[in-house]
């Protein structure tokens, strides 16, 4: 199972800017988080102190289940929102995913077993086809499900995913829910940005609001 994350005094200051108050909130283990608000309210600033991505005051604890929980089985999947890459980038789908995977160089001696899993985590998000383009030829709603794709091979069961749905058609839509709704059946601790209430209403364990800064605990649904 996934862990529950405890933020104690957890805030954020930029430039003698309060972003982001002192926060004291507890997320279950296990359950999709679903974290809402305005545009600017501090959302993404949230994950990123979460994920030890953003300098902060307080602290921020992962409580994992089992005191024998190793490294490998404490990984983490980020997929933030949409990475713009250099379209002149000599790199395609297939080379980028098989340098996430193998921690080698793309251009290095290929595994069979190696291409077959980047085949099948292409495949989970649409894209199967899509292995020869180059990173600058893929569309927003694209590199968001290659983004998807990179954090999958992760194993991961905690997940921040940061608006996952922005930039998809219906079909994408429809294999990246499936994929969310698989990790919460495994027992992954899930924190989403969303912006559609109906979405945050039909599958959110708990509903979580980012309003002027301050962090409070919606309604449940």
């Amino acid at each position: 199972m996934g862990p529950a994350i405890e933020l104690k005094d957890a805030s954020l200051t930029l430039n003698g800017v309060e972003l982001l108050p002192k926060i004291n909130a507890y997320f279950n283990p296990g359950q999709l988080h679903a974290i809402t608000g305005a545009n600017g309210s501090g959302k993404s600033s949230l994950i990123k102190i979460i994920l030890g991505l953003a300098a902060h005051q307080g602290q921020v604890e992962r409580h994992w289940q089992g005191a024998d929980q190793s490294a490998q089985a404490q990984q983490i999947a980020y997929v933030p929102q949409q990475t713009a890459f250099e379209a002149s980038l000599p790199i395609s789908v297939k080379e980028f995913l098989l340098a996430s995977l193998t921690r080698r160089p793309f251009f290095a001696w290929q595994k069979k077993a190696d291409l077959n899993q980047v085949h099948a985590l292409l495949q989970r998000v649409g894209m199967q086809d899509k292995g020869h383009l180059r990173l600058g030829e893929l569309s927003g709603g694209e590199r968001q499900r290659l983004l998807f794709a990179q954090a999958l091979e992760r194993n991961a069961l905690f997940w921040c995913l940061d608006e996952p749905m922005t930039g998809l058609d219906q079909q994408a839509q429809e294999l990246i829910n499936k994929e969310i709704m698989g990790l919460r059946e495994q027992g992954a601790t899930l924190l989403v940005i969303h912006h559609d209430p109906d979405w945050v209403a039909q599958y959110a364990d708990q509903v979580w609001c980012v309003d002027n800064g301050l962090y409070i605990q919606g309604d449940q649904p």
